[in-house]
């Protein structure tokens, strides 16, 4: 999973004349999503990468406005902060940018899951040393061992 995966090259939606172009991940996102709805829906609703980037396109076929380059920071904001992740089975990108952790870290979570596959948050958190236990706290309902 490659953020930026030729997601929504052929953009036509373009801000209003004289509306700021939003340059981080949180304000694109609010910038853009909250046009139509309250940024309450996509804090109340993780979904999966995939799921996100057919949303975001939903959202730009039915007129969302905004330039690529704001979209590319509302899927970073998205992949980042509201995607699910399944422990056992997430590749290296998506464990390391989900938690917040090094490529290191989510190398370690790959190669215990190899030798016996996480149970449940407590048992990932005791195994793999540098993780943030409040940011996974934070993310506990966004994070499955499957």
């Amino acid at each position: 999973m490659v953020l930026g995966c030729g997601l929504l090259l052929s953009l036509t939606h373009l801000p209003a004349a004289g509306q700021p172009k939003a340059e981080t991940p949180q304000g694109a996102t609010a910038k853009i999503c909250s046009g139509c709805h309250a940024l309450q829906i996509v804090t109340d609703t993780p979904k999966d990468y995939d799921v996100w980037h057919d949303t975001v396109q939903a959202m730009i076929d039915r007129g969302a406005q905004g330039t690529p380059e704001e979209f590319e920071l509302v899927m970073q904001y998205l992949f980042e902060n509201m995607t699910t992740v399944d422990i056992n089975h997430a590749d290296q990108e998506a464990l390391a940018t989900v938690l917040h952790t090094s490529t290191a870290t989510a190398n370690a979570i790959i190669a215990r899951r190899g030798i016996r596959p996480f149970k449940n948050l407590n048992e990932l958190e005791g195994a793999i040393p540098g993780l943030d236990h409040a940011l996974l706290d934070s993310k506990r309902r966004m994070i499955f061992f499957q």
